[in-house]
């Protein structure tokens, strides 16, 4: 079974203002041991890079389940693969509490691109080992669809700047730090992030960016973008 999973050392850094697990500490798990779980499956970035190609983030989203405070040691982070769709990649995640409860369930979509062109690279180019099975554990039923347009009338604005230390060796701002950028913009003060999905439109480079929101209920419905072009959507759930 094409499963993976790594305990985790939780950082003072990992937690926020209010002592919650902050969205780029998940995130960035999610990210890595989707990475080291392709490298593993030897479908990581060196292999790609060897095609021209490296995967793309399109979609992801998360739901905390049980909240996870300060004082949380460690936790375990488990992530599948799913079979190839009409040239996107679905992957599942589940962070666990050491004792096996579950804490937050997650979700995303990926894509692989020419690394020259920056298109899309249809076709063969991911070949999973044979003799494993997929795990046939689906967080979302629906699967996870584009985030809908919204108006952005009486949105407020957050302008901010994406420096070089945001940037991975890709060249554009890395998946995590959007989240960064989201949260400093919408300015929590006391509510809980209870659930978090992004959909990456265009890279974000360096240089500044613009977030607008609008708050719906227990929701804020962000855009960011880079010049008049939107680079991101994004939707943050709060109690």
């Amino acid at each position: 079974m094409m499963i993976y999973e790594k305990e985790y050392l939780l950082r003072v850094s990992d937690f926020d203002k209010n002592d919650d697990l902050k969205p780029s500490a998940i995130l960035d798990m999610f990210q890595s041991v989707a990475e080291e779980h392709a490298r593993i499956l030897k479908i990581g970035y060196k292999e790609l890079m060897a095609k021209d190609c490296v995967w793309v983030l399109l979609r992801t989203k998360y739901d905390v389940l049980k909240p996870v405070g300060f004082g949380t040691e460690k936790v375990i982070v488990k992530t599948w693969p799913h079979p190839q769709g009409k040239g996107d990649y679905d992957r599942d995640y589940a962070i666990y509490s050491i004792d096996g409860n579950l804490l937050i369930k997650g979700s995303s979509k990926w894509c692989i691109i020419n690394y020259v062109t920056r298109r899309l690279a249809f076709g063969s180019k991911v070949e999973y080992p044979t003799g494993e099975d997929f795990c046939p554990i689906v967080n979302y039923q629906d699967g996870l669809k584009k985030i809908p347009d919204f108006s952005t009338d009486g949105a407020k604005v957050f302008n901010g700047f994406a420096g070089d230390s945001a940037l991975d060796h890709n060249g554009h701002v890395n998946n995590v730090k959007y989240s960064d950028f989201i949260l400093d913009a919408i300015s929590l003060k006391n509510e809980k992030v209870t659930s978090f999905e992004i959909n990456y439109l265009n890279e974000l480079s360096l240089g500044e960016y613009s977030v607008v929101y609008v708050k719906d209920g227990d929701n804020r419905l962000i855009k960011g973008f880079s010049g008049e072009k939107e680079s991101f959507r994004a939707v943050v759930t709060t109690i």
